[in-house]
């Protein structure tokens, strides 16, 4: 239900420029008033205003009010490139960190996978950082020259399939570096079956122990909490 919820915007987006006959300015007030409810029923169920959800929400408040106030698709259509370029930017400022946002983030979420972390080299680390940065600019710069070169019709589809197909090629590249990256033991775990950890969960290990986190919960949370 939360992953569908963090889509809702992008779902009302696309259901309703379809659902109107391709009409770019229903599908504006659509995705704005989604944002809003993403915002408003995010503290509401779970008492908490995520940093992603609320930057999204102004940018398109912003953007998406100038389109329809002046009557001009243009702005909508630079409402991607002005959220990947804030990401880009994000991650970038973070690269100087000791650690980076991107290794909190798959840190943390490795922990909630496995139960251990990943251990990388630090400049391994700051390639996926790079990478990152890059990704978002590189997203940022080809929305606008979709947007500038072609058709709205075209733009909107390029939005739907064609970034997904490139979102989908960027992740898989990312996860087989940090697979290659990662120790074997990680690896391993990673893609333990569930059917052995079963069967030697009430049987006493003498070796093969479980790798301790690295760090106290409270800093997982953290880094979770500063990715959103």
């Amino acid at each position: 239900m939360k992953q569908l919820f963090d889509y809702l915007p992008v779902i009302a987006f696309f259901g309703l420029y379809f659902a109107s006959g391709r009409d770019i300015y229903i599908a504006t007030w659509g995705i704005l008033i989604a944002c809003t409810l993403q915002v408003t029923l995010g503290w509401l169920i779970w008492r908490k205003l995520e940093k992603m959800h609320w930057a999204v929400f102004l940018i398109t408040l912003v953007f998406g009010g100038l389109t329809l106030l002046l009557r001009d698709d243009t702005f909508i259509k630079w409402r991607p490139s002005i959220i990947n370029l804030l990401f880009s930017i994000i991650l970038f400022g973070g690269h100087f960190l000791k650690r980076n946002l991107i290794q909190r983030l798959l840190e943390a979420l490795m922990v909630k996978a496995t139960g251990g972390p990943i251990t990388l080299l630090a400049v391994q680390w700051r390639i996926i950082n790079i990478c990152f940065v890059g990704y978002f600019a590189f997203v940022a710069l080809l929305n606008l020259y979709v947007a500038y070169s072609f058709s709205t019709d075209f733009w909107v589809l390029f939005k739907a399939i064609g970034f997904s197909i490139i979102s989908i090629f960027f992740y898989g590249g990312m996860f087989g570096y940090i697979y290659h990256c990662m120790p074997e033991e990680q690896r391993a775990r990673l893609f333990q079956d569930k059917t052995a950890q079963d069967n030697s969960a009430g049987q006493p290990s003498t070796h093969n122990k479980p790798t301790p986190p690295s760090e106290p919960l409270d800093d997982k949370t953290d880094a979770v909490r500063d990715h959103q």
